[in-house]
């Protein structure tokens, strides 16, 4: 069972929040040609701990919850806060991976199953880990192919940056190519942990 607690007012999230408006001043949505809303996660509606940016399709949701699932630690705390999402919302929970193939970290389908499983049955009770979908999409432009599947979804989860990347930029370049793309709210974790164990 999950035993983690939304963590609020992290100065990371303020950092990651200016990031998106300045990556969405400089690429219009297409849907609307100007920049999508960016917000904190407000206590009343959704988890603390996110800063979330508007879907290009407004008004729209989806049936599923999903986590954005990198080969990073971050993919611990995005499914962490995905999973407390869709019990709040009372919706599944789908964890995704983009797996680019040959060259990639992982040399074959079955090893990217394997990552959705392990952080699934790291991070969540075993009820819930075996009720939550898995989607694993082969493409080499992770961003593309998260944008093309949010229309299925109510609201997706990503990690702001790798824990991994060192040029101190707030946001990686999926978060990047992401904001602004996807039909439904986008939801960014900063790159500490969001959700902490009790």
């Amino acid at each position: 069972m999950d035993t983690s607690a939304p963590v609020k007012d992290h100065p990371e999230l303020d950092e990651v929040a200016a990031a998106l408006v300045r990556q969405l001043l400089r690429r219009p949505t297409p849907m609307t040609g100007g920049a999508a809303a960016v917000r904190l996660a407000a206590p009343d509606g959704d988890l603390p701990g996110a800063v979330l940016v508007d879907g290009t399709a407004p008004g729209r949701a989806g049936a599923v919850v999903a986590a954005a699932v990198a080969d990073d630690t971050a993919r611990h705390d995005v499914v962490r806060y995905a999973a407390a999402l869709a019990r709040r919302r009372g919706v599944p929970l789908r964890v995704v991976h983009v797996w680019a193939g040959a060259g990639a970290a992982h040399e074959r389908m079955a090893a990217a199953d394997l990552l959705l499983s392990e952080v699934l049955y790291e991070q969540l009770g075993t009820p819930e880990a075996d009720a939550a979908e898995r989607e694993i999409l082969h493409d080499r432009d992770a961003a593309g192919a998260l944008a093309a599947l949010s229309v299925e979804f109510a609201l997706l989860v990503a990690a702001a940056r790798g824990p991994a990347a060192t040029t101190g930029e707030p946001l990686g370049g999926t978060v990047r190519e992401l904001a602004g793309r996807t039909a439904c709210p986008l939801a960014v974790l900063p790159r500490v942990p969001v959700l902490s164990r009790r």
